[in-house]
């Protein structure tokens, strides 16, 4: 895994408002990331490293420590409306209004994956 300079992360292409970052690179030497920024598999990132409410699409948990609630892409929708079992419409505060006061009860039922867990406790509030 090759380690990126700031220089070559600023360089980047962004991609409909999203920063494109390739996977299987190391971005420990990177001191800021900018919002909306979308990695691609196996990054490695510094000691300490956290994400604001960062869009999320794998089936493990986030390796970094997150703030807010973790938003999982337009394209996971269908997954998590079968998991939760309910319809999922609009933005990702027009669902945090509709699932919120439902995590609670949600977080009680067996069988959520670490990673399913950890995106539900996130929407907590």
């Amino acid at each position: 895994m090759r380690k990126m300079t700031q220089e070559e992360f600023d360089n980047l292409p962004v991609v409909e408002g999203r920063k494109q970052c390739p996977g299987y690179a190391d971005y420990s030497a990177i001191s800021t990331f900018p919002d909306r920024c979308s990695f691609g598999e196996r990054c490695s990132f510094g000691k300490g490293c956290g994400a604001i409410s960062p869009t999320w699409g794998y089936v493990y948990a986030p390796p970094f420590s997150t703030t807010g609630p973790i938003c999982p892409p337009a394209e996971a929708s269908e997954y998590w409306e079968a998991r939760l079992g309910m319809k999922l419409e609009g933005c990702y505060w027009d669902i945090a209004i509709k699932i919120g006061p439902k995590i609670p009860r949600l977080l009680r039922r067996k069988g959520w994956t670490e990673c399913e867990r950890r995106i539900l406790e996130s929407w907590k509030g």
